[in-house]
């Protein structure tokens, strides 16, 4: 079976590309056990910016490497940025060249956010979308935590001028929701891993067929276990959040205020990795809260690699997930691998992921209050936490196994191929 995967990163051939990918490494994991099967020929097709790449090889795969025309002209940047412009589909001949040279059985696209979904109706070859976020509906939630108003009013001005930031990426969005809308009318099959993901293919597609694919993790995850720090005076919480409004960083602030004041007697440290002080959201939480992340002892730690991430949440007694949207976060199911006692927000297709005082605990997004409350209650009750992280762990091992979410992929495959 000849296999072509249309995706924004380069998976396993990244050191090839030399990229500093992000958000990339489940689909590495994916592309390393697949490919140890031996009835599959993967071809990755990627987008990328180095004008000199051309097409290479690395163990069974074959990688196409589609360069991004860079705008030259200086008042044609600033022009794209204020109108927001989204990709020229002037590109997509090239996705069919690389699906005409390839000549695979079955396209298989990541996510439905980019541009590649238009490919769809373009060529005969059964194509099959694998759901990830979702832009129409972050549309909706872009804004739950701070308003336009306040991304205006605190934003850096020179940014704004600039046709960049937060601000400009809402529309820009918005633009990419209208395509996605377009691509979700012309596909017949979906793949996903939530209730949510399905849900939302069954109204934006009704006519298509939906798929139940877990997803693979990355390795370190599965041979750490983490246990509950019973010498250490402090409790740390760890999170993970990306420069992002909707991704809930605001009700980490707030949150932290809250325990600050009413719990003194506790001594909590947050640690957030993903984001540093000088992104952008960091600035606009700070000053819309008229509060410094480190006077409430919240610790900004930028991103982090595989090996430091893993050892930053071995050494925390919580893992804390705030996000106002999401479909599945790796970093809950990465939390859960390793045992974790998990908070999350009730957002999204989370609650597909984890049960509520069973695996962790859900709290509605935004609140605060909750979010605190959950907190405590876990401070308070070490063994209950404890034993939230083994339901947990039990549960991510099964979902997560690569054997069969390989098996999945491939009956996946078996089942859109059987209906041309």
């Amino acid at each position: 079976m000849k296999v072509l995967w249309f995706t924004n990163n380069s998976a396993v051939g990244a050191n090839k590309v030399d990229t500093n990918e992000v958000g990339c490494a489940w689909i590495v994991s994916l592309e390393t056990e697949l490919t140890k099967s031996s009835g599959v020929q993967l071809g990755i097709a990627f987008t990328c910016k180095q004008p000199e790449i051309s097409q290479f090889t690395i163990g069974n795969t074959i990688y196409f490497p589609i360069t991004i025309e860079p705008i030259k002209s200086k008042f044609k940047k600033i022009f794209a940025r204020f109108t927001h412009k989204i990709e020229n589909e002037s590109i997509i001949p090239r996705y069919l060249d690389t699906i005409q040279q390839f000549k695979p059985d079955i396209i298989h696209i990541f996510g439905s956010e980019n541009d590649f979904g238009l490919i769809v109706s373009k060529t005969t070859v059964p194509c099959i979308i694998h759901l990830q976020g979702n832009l129409i509906v972050n549309s909706l939630k872009w804004y739950s935590g701070l308003t336009v108003v306040d991304t205006l009013k605190y934003s850096k001005k020179w940014l704004l001028l600039k046709g960049h930031g937060l601000y400009h990426d809402y529309f820009v969005n918005i633009k990419a929701a209208e395509r996605e809308n377009k691509i979700f009318k012309s596909c017949k099959y979906f793949m996903g891993r939530t209730d949510w993901d399905r849900r939302l293919s069954s109204v934006l597609s009704p006519d298509s067929k939906y798929f139940l694919c877990d997803e693979i993790m990355r390795p370190g995850f599965y041979v750490h276990q983490w246990l509950p720090q019973t010498k250490q005076s402090n409790y740390i919480i760890t999170s993970t959040i990306r420069n992002n409004i909707y991704k809930g960083l605001d009700t980490i602030l707030e949150c932290k205020k809250i325990l600050s004041q009413n719990f003194p007697e506790f001594e909590i440290i947050w640690k957030i990795a993903g984001i540093k002080e000088a992104d952008e959201i960091s600035y606009l939480v700070e000053r819309k809260f008229k509060a410094k992340f480190r006077d409430y002892n919240i610790h900004l730690l930028g991103s982090l690699n595989e090996d430091d991430l893993i050892s930053e949440m071995l050494k925390s007694n919580l893992f804390v997930h705030s996000s106002h949207i999401d479909n599945s976060p790796n970093s809950v199911c990465e939390a859960m691998l390793l045992g974790m006692p998990v908070i999350a927000s009730y957002a999204g297709g989370t609650p597909s992921i984890i049960s509520d005082n069973k695996e962790g605990l859900l709290v509605q997004d935004g609140d605060p209050y909750a979010l605190a409350g959950a907190i405590i209650e876990l401070i308070k009750d070490r063994n209950y936490a404890r034993s939230l992280g083994t339901n947990a762990r039990e549960r991510a091992i099964i979902r997560h196994n690569p054997d069969r979410v390989v098996a999945e992929l491939l009956n996946i495959y078996d089942a859109v191929l059987s209906k041309i």
